[in-house]
């Protein structure tokens, strides 16, 4: 009776490890279905990991978020005005040309994100709730 209980705990214990491992694993598609609008023309978003943010050049679909970082956004609910397609950024397995444009922990105004920090997105696609930059 005694094994039969253990077994039975060390099966519950194995199964809240996996799906802890799986939802950390796919944090950029899984803690949230997107940005939600807030006042000020900002929205919203749910940034998964502590980042660096850029200074981009930008004009009509011609950008360039490359070069030396800005400053670091952390991690959790964080504004942003827009999002717009730049430079291929890559973090493990994710990957976006979207960026998306903040102030910054550091003080940056107006300063860029790589999406892929970003939950709610897929490799390559924009961020739901989170309007192109016009």
């Amino acid at each position: 009776m005694a094994l039969r209980r253990l077994t039975s705990l060390l099966a519950s214990t194995v199964m809240v490890a996996a799906v802890t491992v799986g939802l950390t694993g796919t944090a950029q598609a899984s803690a949230s279905a997107g940005c939600v609008p807030r006042s000020g023309g900002k929205v919203n978003c749910n940034v998964w990991k502590t980042a660096n943010t850029w200074e981009c050049t930008t004009t009509d679909q011609t950008d360039s978020c490359d070069g030396t970082p800005a400053g670091i956004l952390h991690a959790g609910t964080n504004y942003f005005y827009c999002e717009i397609w730049a430079t291929k950024y890559t973090y493990g397995s994710y990957y976006n040309h979207y960026w998306a444009l903040t102030d910054d922990d550091s003080g940056n105004k107006l300063v860029w994100l790589p999406v892929v920090y970003i939950s709610g997105g897929n490799n390559d696609g924009p961020i739901p709730g989170l309007p192109t930059c016009a």
